[in-house]
């Protein structure tokens, strides 16, 4: 039986459904962020040279499954478009052996 994770309203989904919730979410943060302005860029430092770009979860989807809130792994809300570099320090990854 795969493990399956609650939402605060008490729905459960499996690790399957969430990464394909989230998918669809982060395309979505993606595309408004072009309508909106026309071209995508880091939220961090305003450039759209800060590439790749990368979709960041505020509260990790860690934290999201373990506390009950799986809903924020596919939250607009909880996602900040972030270079890859801004995203790996947000995320505290070592950067040494990614030069």
């Amino acid at each position: 039986m795969k493990p399956t994770y609650s939402t605060s309203t008490g729905e459960r989904y499996t690790t399957q459904q969430i990464e394909q919730k989230m998918r669809k979410t982060k395309a979505l943060k993606l595309e408004l962020q072009f309508i909106e302005h026309g071209y995508n860029f880091c939220e961090q430092c305003k450039r759209n040279d800060c590439k790749p770009l990368d979709c960041s979860h505020d509260i990790s989807v860690k934290e999201a499954k373990e506390s009950g809130r799986a809903e924020l792994c596919w939250d607009l809300d909880n996602l900040t478009i972030l270079g890859r570099k801004h995203h790996q320090i947000k995320d505290g990854l070592n950067l040494q052996f990614n030069k």
